[in-house]
């Protein structure tokens, strides 16, 4: 069993038996082993093999050390393993940190050296910046010094030339002294100055550049222009020939007196766009009125429409059983005096009696100024059934209107059907000779093609009248204001920049809306006219920034069309826009250095423009030297690259200034305020947005409208209770809703308004009473008025538009936005109906071009604008008048590149020739395929357009192969193949044009040279300079035949028609003989005259001639006149023989009436005088040159050029006898 030792001690484990009896149990165990032995043995377990001897208690006691250090050793295991993992995370912690700090490290050297970096170019803008100014002050000081050596170096040459014309003066008296020495230099000088014209006009070798690519540098095409000049100048001309020296000055001032009137008052008479009739008819007269208009007028306003005007009849009924106040009938007969003075047309019916207002609309129709405008009387027949007893007040009106001689008289007439029917056919008369219909259906039935043949094939572009002067009224408006406060310091500054030398930026004028801007610039430009008279001013104010004249590409291509009429035989004005503005700044320099003042730009409302940052950059590049440019902007709009410029800020009127306005305004209003109310209106207006002058006129008109003093202090108070002018214009809106509507026309002004705000250039009155059927000219005739007084309205080109921008936004608040814009939506489509009823051939005309569009576009019909743009009529409209850049953004709206519009419009003009028949006929039909041939190569769409110019040539080919039409189709084609570098074939062509066009106009014609001149180009480009040279010579000697006035064929063009019209009506008032028919017959013979239509000038001078020997007799100055005039006329066609005799009875006559030195006299005697020479017969010639000499010597003292000239003239005849 073992030894005691063996057994565990008292400290052993007891067993507590059943009975509770504690019994010590010995155990046996294991002996003891030393920790060390057992892991010498090799990792063995602890409980191994007992060595011998060993006890049971030491080896209990090893197996029970050993678990407890097998635990410790977990335990420590566990703890060593925290530890180290404890340390794995520091580390971690360690590494991510190191990596932390070396981040932040390399980032802190990075921000140094950014900031080093930084402070280095800080120091080098710093520098530049130095260097800069240093240089502008060195540019500045060498501007000065070569202003100064400029303005010696002017002064030098001023000197000089003021030298060389006295030692010509002292050279013509030693001449005159010698009488027969140095033959062939007088006469060298003599043909010289002849010639002088001459000299300038032929040298234009760059005038076609743009015409087929060939572009010369600006610096070789610069030529010098003769100035436009009348006869006034004829004493100092000597012996000049020409159209403008042979006519007489009292003629020329004449026409040119039309003419600055009719350019002047244009903005004015472009309200003739609408023709209005202002009927005036008693209560008994009323069936012939209603006759009139449910029979008649609406086939007076199918006319109208058909060539693009409008036509209304205005009749303003009254009931002589209403009694209205005194204050009530002044602002009813106040209405029909300004319906009455705007209408075109008189048209009077009267019965028996008369009502409250008919002998004022006598007076104001006729009988205060004969005359003035055409009025038709019709007097029914008094023995008519149910006509009631006579008034003396009827039978009085009717005697005065049968003694004023000045108007048409029908009377009497049976009954009312009869009566519509002779004013009618009376109206018919005057409307067709206003619209100029009195010819044309003739010339259509004499010819087989269409109306347009008669237009420049080279030029291929016609008047727009809305929308080419749209700015002219915008600038007639702004001139015709009286408020021109503190003006004067702007004036200055802006002369001081147009006179400044060297090249300048645009200068900027810059305001708040309603500030001024436009006035300035407007009354500017007036006082630039009158200081600088050589200086060509081009101006462009906007009309509003939907309209045409906010598109800077239509700005653009009307000044470059402007600029060329100051170059002889300019090329073809291109449509393409990224072409006109690309060589917009060429023609500028072009132009502007060679005219003496240069050119000077003045554009208004230059934010207003659609992308003008795209179209206008050429403003932000130096422009030519002798070129001045001023805009005017908005400061809160103007685009960031413009702000730089030089600027005048218009700064909100000062205290002073607004009383100064308020007063002036009262004082043109006729009206005064008490010391009080001004009080009141001054302390209102403190802030920026009440003194401008727009605010104060918009209140003073407001207050005007108030009668008696409480009216007037009522009034007052409303109006002053508003901040800006677009609730002030607000306030007025619902004043006029308040004080003319009833529960009848309640909402009228309303629908009105959102018309015209819907619409894109306004609407015409016409138009409004087409979409608005229950409006009536009782209702509409006042508030019109009070509308455009209150300065809400104007009337632009015979459409109602709004005046300013705020009277818009006014609108818009007022009637467009909340719950009225479902109420905008039906407006606009009621628009787009009505002027889709048009698209028809012979019914779209340019307003429905204008407005069509637009109306898709904005109402976001992609499908129905693409109809509406392929229609070939809304395509020529558009193109004719220059409009590519807004034809191409609708079909670039819709998605459509060029070339798939190319083949729409094709494709549409080939299902029209399937439908020929009607107004489609087969040259319409050549027409739209040349139209399209012509706008695709603008475009540059060379390959597209080759078919539909060889599909045009085939047709007129086909319906006359000599008809100048041909002639155009080849011209076409021709220079087609000539930007192909095609020459061979493209010479052909010009070749064949050339000829058809000798056979139809004569060599001679305009037509002829024009094609000379694209055939030289030709040449020019093969190399052939020879044959080119030849060409050319032939194309100036017939624009030396022709002596087309270059810069005024336009202007006189447009007067032309409206002096036709004007005789018509004459004749068609005043009979067919009298004074004033023979003078206006004499001034369209000088207009033709100037114009080289010396056929038609010779009729006019002849029946001028006889109608005045018969009226006037045969020893009258007027007769006098005739006679110079045709004699001027055959002399220049070098007829001799049949001026001779009209010159000496022309110089007898005026012998006979005038002193002998009168200037009248004097131009006879020269004029005779040259004659004789050109005959050789010096011996009479002499006697009158010497005769010349003494009335120059008489008027103007022997010193005197004149005198000189005169010499001179008499030195050249004796020596060449």
């Amino acid at each position: 069993m073992g030894t005691g030792s063996s057994f565990e001690q008292e400290e052993d484990c007891d067993i507590i038996s059943d009975n509770g009896v504690i019994k010590r149990i010995p155990i046996e165990v294991k002996p003891r082993r030393t920790l060390g032995g057992s892991f010498r043995q090799g990792g063995r377990s602890f409980i191994g093999r007992r060595n011998k001897g060993a006890s049971l208690r030491s080896a209990l006691s090893v197996d029970l050390e050993n678990t407890e250090v097998e635990k410790i050793r977990k335990e420590y295991e566990m703890y060593k393993i925290g530890k180290q993992n404890e340390m794995g995370d520091l580390s971690k912690k360690q590494q991510k940190l190191e990596s932390e700090n070396r981040r932040v490290r390399a980032e802190l050297q990075a921000l140094q050296k950014t900031c080093s970096k930084l402070r280095h170019e800080r120091d080098l803008a710093l520098d530049a910046e130095h260097q800069a100014l240093e240089r502008a002050m060195t540019f500045e000081t060498e501007r000065d010094k070569v202003q100064r050596q400029f303005k010696i170096f002017r002064e030098t040459k001023e000197g000089e030339i003021q030298n060389l014309l006295k030692a010509r003066r002292e050279l013509e008296n030693k001449i005159q002294k010698n009488g027969g020495g140095h033959h062939g230099t007088v006469t060298d000088i003599a043909d010289t100055t002849s010639r002088g014209g001459d000299l300038f006009s032929n040298a234009n070798p760059g005038d076609w550049w743009t015409a087929l690519e060939s572009e010369p540098s600006i610096g070789s095409t610069t030529q010098l222009q003769p100035m436009f000049k009348g006869p006034e100048f004829a004493h100092s001309l000597g012996d000049i020939e020409g159209p403008f020296t042979t006519v007489n000055k009292e003629d020329w001032n004449a026409v040119a007196a039309t003419l600055a009137q009719a350019m002047t008052s244009f903005p004015q008479t472009v309200q003739s766009t609408t023709l209005r009739l202002y009927v005036s008819a008693p209560r008994d007269m009323h069936t012939e009125v209603d006759l009139l208009k449910k029979e008649y007028i609406c086939r007076l306003q199918q006319l109208c429409e058909v060539e693009g005007r409008f036509f209304i009849m205005i009749h303003l009924p009254f009931d002589d059983h209403i009694k209205l106040t005194e204050h009530l009938l002044v602002k009813e007969m106040n209405t029909r005096q300004r319906q009455i003075q705007h209408c075109s047309v008189f048209l009077a019916f009267l019965g028996e009696h008369t009502n409250r207002f008919t002998s004022e609309e006598y007076d104001f129709g006729c009988l205060d100024s004969p005359g003035a405008k055409p009025a038709i009387f019709c007097f029914r027949n008094p023995a008519y059934r149910g006509c009631k007893s006579s008034q003396g007040e009827a039978r009085q009106l009717k005697r005065l209107v049968r003694d004023s001689g000045k108007a048409k008289i029908i009377d009497p007439y049976d009954n009312p059907v009869a009566g519509a029917e002779v004013a009618y056919r009376e109206l018919e008369k005057i409307v067709k000779l206003e619209l100029g219909l009195e010819n044309r259906k003739i010339k259509e039935e004499d010819s087989g093609f269409g109306d347009d043949e008669g237009e420049d094939m080279c030029t291929g572009c016609i008047w727009d009248l809305h929308n080419d002067y749209e700015h002219l009224e915008a600038f007639s408006h702004a001139s015709m204001s009286t408020c021109e406060l503190a003006f004067e310091k702007h004036y200055s500054r802006l002369n001081d920049h147009v006179s400044a030398a060297g090249p300048l930026p645009p200068l900027l004028v810059s305001g708040n809306s309603g500030s001024g801007k436009s006035l300035l610039l407007a009354k500017w430009i007036s006082l630039l006219h009158k200081k600088h008279p050589n200086t060509l001013v081009l101006y462009h104010f906007v009309g509003g920034p939907c309209t045409v004249s906010a598109d800077p590409v239509h700005m653009i291509r009307r000044f470059t069309a402007q600029l060329m009429q100051n170059v002889t035989a300019p090329p073809p004005l291109t449509c393409e826009p990224g072409r006109l503005v690309q060589e917009f700044p060429k023609w500028l320099e072009r132009v502007s250095s060679k005219l003496q003042g240069g050119v000077v730009l003045v554009i208004d409302a230059l934010d207003q423009f659609r992308n003008a940052e795209t179209h206008l950059k050429w403003l932000l590049d130096p422009l030519p030297v002798d070129t001045r440019v001023v805009v005017s902007v908005e400061m809160d709009f103007c685009p960031s690259a413009w702000r730089s410029w030089p600027t005048i800020q218009l700064e909100p009127f000062s205290s002073k200034q607004v009383k100064e306005l308020v007063q002036a305004l009262c004082c043109e209003y006729n009206f005064k305020l008490t010391s009080e109310e001004e009080t009141q209106i001054l302390a209102h207006c403190r802030t920026p947005s009440t003194r401008s002058p727009l605010y104060l006129t918009v209140l003073i008109n407001e207050i005007t409208m108030a009668y008696t003093g409480r009216c007037l202090k009522d009034k007052l108070d409303s109006s002053l209770r508003y901040p800006d002018v677009v609730e002030l214009y607000r306030h007025v809106m619902e004043s006029i809703e308040n004080e003319f509507e009833d529960i009848a026309s309640r909402g009228m002004l309303k629908k009105v308004m959102q018309l015209i705000y819907v619409a894109r250039n306004g609407l015409s009155e016409a138009e409004i009473f087409k979409l608005v059927p229950s409006l009536n000219w009782t209702f509409w005739a006042p508030v019109c008025d009070c509308l455009q007084n209150r300065s809400i309205l104007v009337s632009r080109s015979g459409l109602l538009t709004f005046q300013h921008e705020q009277a818009r936004e006014a609108v818009q608040l007022s009637y467009c936005s909340g719950a009225f814009e479902k109420e905008l939506v039906s407006t606009r489509r009621k628009l787009i109906d009505l002027f889709s009823a048009s698209l028809k051939p012979g019914l779209t005309t340019c307003r429905v071009a204008d407005e069509l569009p637009w109306l898709v576009q904005e109402a976001g019909n992609k499908d129905e604008l693409k109809i509406c743009i392929s229609n070939l009529c809304v395509f020529k409209k558009l193109y004719a008048k220059g409009r590519c850049s807004e034809l191409i953004a609708y079909w670039h709206h819709i998605g459509t590149d060029k070339t798939s519009m190319a083949a729409a419009y094709f494709n549409a003009i080939k299902k029209c020739e399937e439908m020929i028949g009607g107004l489609i006929t087969l040259p319409r039909i050549a027409e739209f395929y040349e139209l399209l041939g012509k706008f695709l190569k603008d475009l540059g769409l060379l390959k597209e357009a080759m078919t539909p110019l060889q599909k045009s040539l085939e047709i007129y080919e086909s319906l006359d192969p000599d008809h100048p039409c041909v002639a155009s189709a080849l011209y076409q084609l021709a220079g087609l193949h000539g930007q192909w570098n095609k020459f061979a074939t493209a010479e052909a062509l010009y070749k064949q044009a050339l000829e058809i066009s000798e056979n139809a106009y004569g060599t001679d014609h305009h037509h002829v040279a024009k094609i000379l001149d694209a055939l030289a180009v030709l040449y020019q480009k093969q190399e052939k300079h020879q044959q080119a040279e030849g060409l050319k010579r032939r194309a100036v000697s017939i624009r030396h035949k022709s002596r087309r006035p270059t810069s005024h064929t336009a202007q006189l063009g447009s007067i032309d028609p409206l002096r036709r019209r004007a005789l018509q009506l004459e004749e068609l008032v005043l009979g067919q003989d009298s004074v004033d028919v023979a003078k206006s017959l004499n001034e369209l013979g000088v207009l033709y005259y100037l114009q080289n239509n010396q056929e038609t000038a010779e009729d006019y001078f002849k029946k001028a001639l006889e109608m005045r020997e018969s009226l006037l007799g045969s020893e009258h100055a007027d007769v006098a006149q005739s006679l110079n005039n045709l004699a001027a006329l055959y002399n220049d066609r070098k007829e001799y023989s049949k001026a001779e005799p009209l010159y000496e009875r022309a110089l007898e006559i005026r012998q006979n009436i005038f002193p002998s030195d009168h200037p009248s006299v004097a131009a006879t005697i020269k004029h005779l005088a040259i004659l004789y020479k050109k005959q050789g017969r010096n011996a009479k010639a002499e006697p009158l040159y010497k005769q010349a000499v003494e009335i120059r010597e008489k008027s103007f003292g022997s010193s005197h050029p004149c005198v000189a000239t005169a010499l001179v003239n008499l030195a050249v005849l004796y020596c060449e006898q």
